[in-house]
């Protein structure tokens, strides 16, 4: 029951900023912000810190740290980066703030060369082998010609509709030569596909945003009774705050 009326009263909270930015929905933000913050610390903890640092070091932790056969050799090489993972704490002194330069190129440049390969086999390749395609696909036409109709056209238009688009989004892309004529033309035709794409995506982010505030509504009514209890308290408490916030002010 305490776990449904605290939910309640964060959803509420939340739900409260499309009235007006309020001293209630500051707090609900402020404590998701801090809970979020304090598990990712904990997760990072136990699923990064100890297996990837701690537990290397140490044989089974039951030898003390300062003992010789407690330490394997290989294993001295992560006190490097525990060390530059240290440096990062620079950013917090106006003196040595410099110092955490380093860890941060490291970071980022071995983030870039890793990423590069995964973004290359993951995204890339797979990209030009799904654009290696015949211009109509096989038995469309005569699927066409024996069941004529508007999914059957589609399929036959699937293909070159594909072709057409990444060769015009490639070529709006190309800025060797100028927009203009033919390749304006077909620059043109890109940004009407680069448009559709992202608004297609938009509308698949939408729509997931929306399953969850269905659920969130769902939640809200099947407890309406404590949610019709609690309305009145985060009311009352948005009115007051704000009162005395432009009291003080």
């Amino acid at each position: 029951m305490f776990g449904t009326i605290v939910a309640i009263f964060f959803t509420l909270a939340i739900f409260s900023f499309l009235y007006k930015d309020n001293p209630v929905y500051k707090f609900a933000e402020h404590f998701f912000v801090g809970i979020a913050s304090g598990y990712f610390i904990v997760i990072q903890y136990h699923n990064v810190f100890i297996p990837n640092l701690i537990s290397p070091l140490y044989s089974e932790g039951i030898k003390p740290l300062w003992s010789p056969e407690a330490v394997k050799l290989w294993s001295l090489f992560l006190v490097f980066p525990f060390g530059m993972g240290l440096l990062m704490f620079a950013k917090f002194s106006r003196d040595i703030t410099w110092l955490a330069r380093w860890p941060m190129a490291v970071v980022v440049g071995s983030f870039s060369g890793l990423q590069i390969i995964g973004y290359a086999q993951g995204d890339l390749v797979p990209q030009i082998h799904a654009n290696m395609l015949p211009i109509v696909k096989a038995g469309a036409v005569t699927t066409f010609l024996e069941n004529p109709g508007l999914f059957t056209l589609l399929d036959v238009l699937w293909n070159p509709i594909l072709i057409v688009g990444v060769t015009c989004t490639l070529i709006y892309f190309f800025f060797s030569v100028p927009h203009k004529n033919v390749i304006g033309g077909a620059a043109t035709l890109g940004i009407w596909f680069l448009m559709i794409s992202f608004g297609a995506s938009y509308g698949n982010t939408v729509m997931t945003r929306i399953s969850l505030l269905i659920e969130r509504f769902d939640f809200l009514v099947a407890h309406w009774e404590l949610t019709l209890a609690i309305l009145p308290c985060v009311v009352a408490g948005i009115i007051l705050l704000s009162f005395r916030k432009q009291t003080a002010a």
